[in-house]
């Protein structure tokens, strides 16, 4: 496909996220919209049929191109639901009748002792991943270098965990069974390893992607690590200390910088920055998390960024409203940049408004900020 869009102006574009991440000087703070277009085809049809997910992608990225006049670096996201790890351990896909995103069927380890009998699947082989990695390797020949790839949102070790475990299980065991947790933990990190390295690989390179995970806001070069624990919101610092930073670091291992995703809240996010990168950056829901930023602004002073969504089917007024105040909360100290999450239904003037309306804030938001880095 063809974009609209000169190569020039993507570098020019990256490299105000560049400067973000190292808290230098910008003249806004990028806004990223993101559309999600189920118009033609549902949830469900993409999910399951890599072919339809890559033609909405390229009309979305067309539409977007054509409408935003900055900020926007086109990106392709290939998304098979959030269960890819649980469907190599031989889980079966649960599709629930609201059209939600889709989950695994019960559990496969209702006894601790279970651990003990999981062996390592095929990264290349087991459950979803074939899948995964054919439509990445499409899109990656089908779509010019401009037009950057998602990873695959494996979700995090914990993560993985709770969809293996009964659910009840899950909380006993953390206290209960330390040893066999970090058994299935140390499994589950490792084959999400492997499991990322083929991703690269299908992408063509650490370079093409946003990001090693599903977030599509472009990171830099050296800053691509991402790992989710939504999961974390659950417990307090103890647990995430002894079970979420050591592997996840396993999985940021080699990156300056990375990103964190919770939805939100944020009993541990003071651990957050205990990553072993340089830059953590958190990505998280305004809804869910925006009682935590105050703390944000402690925690992420001058040292990462914070990527708040909105995903929750917000309009235009509580989003303009929203981003108002994650500015006047997080000044001077951190940048917070909005991730806009819009349906098919939305018309194009009323995206260009918006648009227009969060950049106004960001302009004002970086000139109040200190840039000293």
């Amino acid at each position: 496909m063809e974009t609209e869009i000169s190569h020039e102006e993507i570098e020019r574009r990256k490299e105000g996220y560049r400067r973000i991440w190292e808290y230098q000087r910008i003249d806004h703070i990028p806004v990223f919209i993101w559309i999600d277009d189920f118009s033609e085809y549902s949830l469900r049809e993409q999910c399951e049929n890599g072919d339809l997910q890559l033609e909405v992608a390229s009309k979305t990225v067309k539409r977007c191109t054509r409408l935003l006049p900055d900020d926007y670096i086109p990106f392709v996201r290939v998304w098979p639901g959030y269960i890819t790890i649980a469907t190599m351990f031989g889980m079966e896909v649960y599709w629930y009748d609201d059209m939600q995103a889709p989950g695994v069927l019960g559990h496969i380890i209702d006894n601790i002792e279970q651990v003990h009998g999981l062996g390592m699947p095929d990264p290349a082989e087991a459950g979803l991943m074939p899948h995964n990695l054919r439509f990445l390797e499409q899109a990656a020949r089908t779509f010019p270098s401009d037009v950057y790839l998602t990873g695959i949102d494996l979700g995090g070790p914990l993560n993985s965990a709770r969809d293996l475990v009964e659910t009840n299980l899950l909380y006993t065991a953390l206290v209960d069974s330390p040893d066999e947790m970090h058994m299935l933990l140390d499994l589950v990190t490792e084959l999400q390893a492997r499991c990322t390295a083929l991703i690269v690989e299908a992408a063509g390179g650490r370079a093409r992607l946003t990001s090693t995970d599903f977030d599509p806001v472009w990171a830099p070069e050296a800053c691509k690590g991402f790992v989710s624990d939504d999961v974390c919101a659950s417990f307090g610092p103890d647990i995430f200390e002894t079970y979420s930073l050591p592997y996840n670091n396993r999985l940021l291992r080699g990156f300056r910088g990375a990103r964190f995703h919770n939805c939100g809240p944020n009993p541990s996010v003071h651990l957050y920055p205990a990553h072993d990168v340089q830059n953590m950056g958190l990505n998280c829901s305004f809804r869910y998390s925006r009682d935590d930023i105050p703390a944000f602004k402690e925690v992420f002073r001058q040292r990462g960024i914070v990527e708040f969504n909105f995903d929750n089917g917000e309009g235009a007024e509580e989003i303009i409203a929203g981003y108002e105040e994650i500015a006047n909360g997080l000044a001077p100290d951190v940048a917070g940049v909005p991730v806009v999450f819009l349906d098919g239904a939305w018309k194009d003037d009323d995206i260009r408004a918006l648009y227009d309306s969060l950049r106004g804030i960001s302009e004002r938001y970086a000139a109040s900020m200190d840039w000293s880095g």
